[in-house]
């Protein structure tokens, strides 16, 4: 029997397209390219949380986007 794949969140800048990650080193958020790399939530609501709270401080809230 085949187990469903665990679902996967990540946020998306809405002006530039691009995903957005955290940077290891200064702990910074960043926007990348590659959704792969991007911060991952496994639930709609974390990722939601945290998109509203980058919109709460940046001025501008993040899409969340389901991986397939």
């Amino acid at each position: 029997m085949r187990m469903p794949l665990p679902e996967r969140y990540v946020l998306r800048h809405r002006g530039s397209g691009r995903y957005l990650s955290v940077n290891d080193q200064n702990q910074q958020i960043e926007a990348i390219e590659s959704p792969e790399s991007a911060w991952t939530f496994h639930s709609h609501e974390g990722a939601v949380t945290h998109a509203l709270w980058i919109g709460e401080v940046h001025g501008q809230t993040p899409d969340v986007v389901k991986m397939l």
